[in-house]
């Protein structure tokens, strides 16, 4: 079984790839770092979450 995301993750990480698709791969570690400059005010596991999402989508 695979995970179950909130639909905030999903939500803004469809957002941020609409929105800044040149800034995002297929590193985990690259997206964390593009989704902590794009997003203030998200906790650490909140951006994690999301940059995994990302990581998924770009895919």
């Amino acid at each position: 079984m695979g995970n179950i995301r909130i639909r905030l993750v999903k939500r803004t990480a469809n957002e941020l790839v609409e929105k800044h698709p040149e800034r995002f791969g297929k590193d985990f570690d690259k997206n964390k770092l593009a989704v902590d400059e794009l997003l203030t005010g998200q906790t650490k596991r909140l951006r994690n979450h999301i940059a995994g999402y990302v990581t998924t989508i770009m895919k």
